[in-house]
């Protein structure tokens, strides 16, 4: 060889060999279309709120984009994720989940934040509403699941139960070890549900529930699915002799300190969401307390737990998305190819912007959802679970579409945290019901008048003053016809019909939902005398919904002009 292999002609610098990714910049500093939530939905809070919350908003942002970042990608390799310990160094059986060191820094950090739990913090002096504490959450997945978002899911849906449905002495056993800002169990709380005969069929589960002389339960039987295995769940059960699937809180030990009844079996090989661990229990006798009415339970647990997981997987989903799309335009900033950066491509910048169309609407959308929730509007019983079926399947699409954006380096594990992203997002596909399954509560719910009639005023009151602009006219004549064959489906179509093509229903009825919200933003602006960006976000969207996503376009659309892609990815 005539080079030292340092000097090697082919390990010379090249145009990545400085690039730093987005390690080290504020996530929601960088995202326009969270801040644009955060102001629209917090217009109406005294000026002393909404500054105090965009300034937690801001740290947090920091922080995901830097040490919360650097704590993902350290803890999601191998022999750092967490392990199951059967047993003490005297024999004794503990049945313990240790995390890594670097697992546990990073949920205490977003747990002493307040991700969860910023109403129990004495130095807080507002309230903690729904665009905040899901702001918070939807931060948190632009580092992916991470071992935290899907625990953070669950200890959100415990507090909750525990403030509706928990007795009074719940409350105060239970509350602080899952929401005090001084508890050292960052998390630590699930819920188990699923069982080997299935997950969605709740009422057939085998696990059964026996009233002991003391007032409490004790429980019988096994759980398949046991995310987060920690200090507190809630899981279901039938009641002896009985179809009533009743809902219990379950402590890890008993008041004596004792080891409850419950022995963990194995740890699940999830090819996704792996920075907290999921396992098999067998319930041997476990001791537990009814959580709310026993003859209430599958109501209180769709109402108070799986509604909050939907709520989570819907923003979490969407915060993988938003990650992704950073990554590619990131990346193609620094990409040369051919002589030029490949953001300067036509067919690259298109697909950037059609990514990030996809996504900022999607993320406009969830956030109404949301708020819709937090109002008990019922067309939040609509949106919940579509946002969950839509959100995930875009996510996992966006995400593969980000992945080929980095050529060869996409599918490198240490070159980008896209394949763990795509992973998390396949998994979230899965959690809370497939698509067939939650497609199915979609119009389950879509066929109950009420939440039916309220969703109807919702699209016209989100859509009532775009005829009067002339430059919406595309986006809503595409709303219009879209609209108009919608609700056709529900006058002249059989039951049968629609029960074979309701996942083109779900996606019908997220197209308009989301043509509406794109163009309730756009007239929002033009109201108030300002240009609108979402124009472009408009027109574009209709397009896609008109020709497909792998359609042609046409040479007067927006993905023909170079400089609109530009200002569009640019968002």
């Amino acid at each position: 060889m005539n080079h030292h292999i340092s000097k090697h002609p082919s390990l010379q610098d090249y145009d990545l060999s400085s690039y730093p990714g987005l390690r080290g910049k504020n996530f929601y500093e960088m995202d326009t279309a969270l801040k644009r939530v955060v102001f629209r939905y917090s217009e109406h809070f005294p000026k002393e709120h909404a500054k105090a919350m965009e300034e937690h908003l801001s740290v947090y942002g920091g922080l995901v984009g830097g040490i919360l970042d650097e704590l993902t990608e350290r803890s999601h390799k191998e022999g750092k994720y967490g392990e199951v310990v059967k047993f003490d160094r005297t024999g004794k059986r503990i049945d313990l989940v240790l995390y890594s060191p670097e697992q546990m820094e990073a949920r205490r950090i977003s747990y002493q934040h307040g991700v969860v739990n910023l109403d129990f913090h004495k130095n807080w002096q507002f309230s903690f509403p729904y665009i905040h504490r899901y702001a918070l959450a939807y931060l948190m997945n632009l580092n992916g699941e991470g071992g935290v978002a899907c625990p953070l899911a669950m200890t959100d849906g415990m507090i909750l139960a525990l403030k509706k449905i928990g007795t009074e002495d719940q409350k105060r056993k239970y509350l602080p070890i899952v929401a005090d800002p001084k508890s050292d169990s960052y998390f630590m709380a699930g819920q188990y549900v699923t069982e080997r005969v299935g997950g969605s069929n709740v009422s057939a589960n085998r696990t059964i529930a026996k009233k002991l002389p003391n007032g409490k339960w004790s429980l019988t039987g096994e759980k398949w699915f046991c995310s987060n295995p920690g200090d507190l769940w809630v899981t279901t059960a039938k009641i002896e002799n009985t179809n009533i699937v009743g809902l219990f809180l379950v402590p890890r030990t008993k008041e004596n300190g004792e080891l409850n009844g419950h022995h963990i079996v194995r740890k699940k090989d999830i090819i996704g969401s792996r920075g907290k661990i999921t396992v098999e229990i067998i319930y041997d006798d476990v001791e537990a307390e009814e959580l709310g009415r026993p003859t209430h339970g599958l109501a209180n647990l769709i109402k108070y737990v799986i509604k909050v997981s939907r709520m989570h997987v819907g923003l979490g989903s969407c915060g993988n998305a938003r990650r992704s799309v950073m990554e590619a335009i990131e990346y193609g900033k620094w990409r040369t190819a051919y002589g030029k950066k490949v953001k300067n491509f036509s067919a690259y910048a298109r697909n950037l912007a059609e990514m990030q169309i996809l996504q900022t609407i999607n993320v406009f959308v969830n956030f109404r959802s949301i708020d819709l929730v937090e109002k008990e509007d019922p067309s939040s019983e609509i949106l919940v679970p579509l946002l969950k079926y839509k959100s995930s399947s875009q996510a996992s699409m966006i995400t593969q579409k980000a992945m080929l954006c980095l050529g060869g380096n996409g599918i490198i594990g240490d070159f980008s945290p896209l394949p763990r992203l795509h992973n998390d997002s396949i998994i979230n596909e899965t959690w809370e019901g497939t698509h067939l399954i939650i497609s199915e509560h979609v119009l389950h719910s879509l066929q109950k008048k009420r939440n039916y009639e309220s969703f109807l005023n919702l699209l016209e009151n989100l859509t009532k003053k775009s005829n009067e602009q002339p430059d919406l006219k595309i986006p809503y004549e595409q709303f219009t016809e879209k609209f108009t064959e919608w609700k056709s489906i529900f006058v002249s179509k059989s039951k049968e019909w629609r029960e074979i093509n309701r996942i083109y229903i779900a996606e019908l009825t997220y197209q308009l939902i989301a043509l509406a919200e794109i163009i309730e933003q756009c007239v929002y602006d033009l109201s108030h005398s300002q240009e609108s960006i979402y124009i472009l976000f408009a027109k574009g969207y209709a397009e896609l919904i008109k020709f497909g996503l792998d359609g042609a376009r046409d040479d007067n659309s927006i993905f023909a002009n170079q400089e609109i892609l530009e200002t569009v990815y640019h968002y």
